[in-house]
C-alpha cells in the first residue's frame, strides 16, 4: 500500500479552510515564544494580537494535529514554497540553493535555501544536534532547538534588530532534526559599518544593483530550546526555556535582478478622514508593493482627537477579488498622535484586484467596525 504521505506530494494547503480557535493563556505564551519577534521600536497592530502571531507561524493546534495536511509541507527546509502555499518550484527563479552548514558546540545550523524578497530575506533552515548534546542541554524529548536572533549582511549593508518570524515544521525529520522558514525584515540597516542602525524604513531593493552579485552572510549568535520539565527548577514559564550562545555563520551570494523586475509599486496617496468611536484624524495610505512572495502596505494615522496607539485602533484590511482576507503580519510604531504601520500579506494565490477597507477597532471590547464607505479597489498585475 502506498504511503499516505506520498499520496499528498504536490498537494497544497488552503489555510482559509481551518477554523479560527481561541488559545489559552499558556498556548499564547508558547506561540509568542516560538514567534521570536523583536521589533524596535515597532509593535504589532492590535487587531487581533495573537491572531497575527498564529498567521505568521502558519500553525494552529488544529492544524498541528492534522498530520495528513502537514505531510504536504514535510520538506519546508528544502522547499520554501511548500509552507507558503505555492506550488513546488514556483520560486526557483528567485531563491538560491545554499546547502551550507555552520557548527558550534556540537550543534549544526544548515541553510538549505535563501530567497531575497521585497523588504525581507527568507531562509530555509535545518537545525540538528546529537543525542549527547541534547541530553547535556536538558532538552525536552520532543522539543526542538530553534533559531534565535539573525544578522544578515548583503554587500556592505548589515540588517539586524528588525522584525522577524519563524515557521517551524511540526513533523521532525527522521534524524531528529527540525526544519524552519526564517524571515527577517530588511527595514533597519547599518549602511556605514559602524555596528549601529543608521537607516530605518529601508527598502533594500531600491539600493541593489540588478547587474551585480552581492556577498551574503547569515549569522545566528544564539539558539533557543525548551528544557525537559524534570530539569526545570521552578514552574515559571521563563525557566522552561534555555539559550545557547555561539556563532553559526553561513556565507553565500545573491542577485536581485529577477525579484526587482517582478516587484510592482503602486502609489496610492489616499487621505481618509476618520471620526469613529471617540477618535478623529486622518488615515494616510501611501503605497502598496506587490512581489511574487508578498504584498506590503504602508500607512499612517494622525490623530487630532483620542490616542493613536491605545484604545481605539485605526487600520486597513486587504481583500482579494474574491473577497478573501489576505493573511497578514504587521509592525510599526509611533506616538500618541501619529501611528505608522507596515503590513505584510501573503501573496499565495493569483491576485488580480486588491480591496482596501479602513477599520476602527476597540481592542479592549473586541468590536471592530469596517468603514466600507471609504473602501477602494486597485487592479494589480500579479505575475
Amino acid at each position: 500500500m502506498k504511503n499516505q504521505y506520498d499520496l499528498l506530494n504536490g498537494s497544497s494547503v488552503d489555510f482559509d479552510e481551518y477554523e479560527e480557535i481561541e488559545l489559552t493563556a499558556s498556548e499564547k505564551k508558547r506561540m509568542k515564544k516560538r514567534l521570536k519577534r523583536d521589533i524596535k521600536p515597532a509593535r504589532k497592530k492590535a487587531r487581533p494580537l495573537i491572531a497575527a502571531a498564529v498567521l505568521l507561524l502558519a500553525v494552529t493546534p488544529v492544524m498541528m494535529q492534522n498530520e495528513t495536511v502537514w505531510a504536504s509541507v514535510a520538506r519546508i527546509g528544502q522547499q520554501i514554497e511548500l509552507l507558503m502555499n505555492k506550488p513546488e518550484g514556483s520560486f526557483s527563479g528567485y531563491k538560491k540553493t545554499v546547502n551550507e552548514t555552520a557548527t558550534d558546540q556540537g550543534i549544526q545550523v544548515k541553510v538549505n535555501e535563501l530567497m531575497l524578497d521585497d523588504g525581507q530575506v527568507l531562509l530555509g533552515l535545518t537545525i540538528s544536534a546529537d543525542e549527547f548534546r541534547r541530553t547535556a542541554l536538558g532538552l525536552n524529548r520532543d522539543a526542538s532547538i530553534r533559531p534565535g536572533e539573525l544578522r544578515v549582511k548583503i554587500g556592505n549593508m548589515s540588517f539586524f534588530d528588525s522584525a522577524s518570524s519563524i515557521r517551524e515544521e511540526p513533523i521532525k525529520n527522521k534524524d531528529g532534526s527540525w526544519n524552519y522558514l526564517y524571515a527577517l525584515k530588511l527595514t533597519q540597516a547599518d549602511t556605514d559599518g559602524d555596528g549601529e542602525i543608521d537607516v530605518e524604513g529601508y527598502n533594500v531593493l531600491d539600493h541593489i544593483d540588478p547587474n551585480k552579485n552581492y556577498h551574503v552572510s547569515a549569522q545566528f549568535t544564539n539558539l533557543d530550546f525548551e528544557k525537559n520539565p524534570g530539569q526545570t527548577k521552578s514552574g515559571n514559564y521563563r525557566d522552561s526555556y534555555g539559550e545557547i550562545k555561539g556563532n553559526w555563520t553561513v556565507h553565500t551570494s545573491v542577485n536581485g535582478s529577477k525579484i526587482i523586475a517582478d516587484t510592482k509599486v503602486y502609489p496610492l496617496n489616499k487621505e481618509i478622514p476618520i471620526n469613529e468611536k471617540g477618535i478623529e484624524g486622518v488615515l494616510s495610505i501611501k503605497e502598496v508593493r506587490v512581489s511574487p512572495v508578498s504584498i506590503k502596505l504602508h500607512y499612517t494615522f494622525t490623530a487630532s482627537k483620542g490616542n493613536a496607539q491605545f484604545g481605539t485602533q485605526v487600520g486597513v484590511t486587504i481583500k482579494d477579488q474574491n473577497g478573501r482576507n489576505l493573511s497578514e503580519s504587521g509592525s510599526g510604531g509611533g506616538t500618541d498622535t501619529v501611528l505608522e504601520m507596515d503590513e505584510e500579506y501573503r501573496n499565495d494565490k493569483d491576485v488580480t484586484m486588491l480591496r482596501f477597507i479602513p477599520y476602527v477597532s476597540d481592542y479592549e471590547n473586541d468590536s471592530p467596525k469596517d468603514l466600507t464607505s471609504d473602501a477602494f479597489n486597485l487592479k494589480v498585475n500579479n505575475k
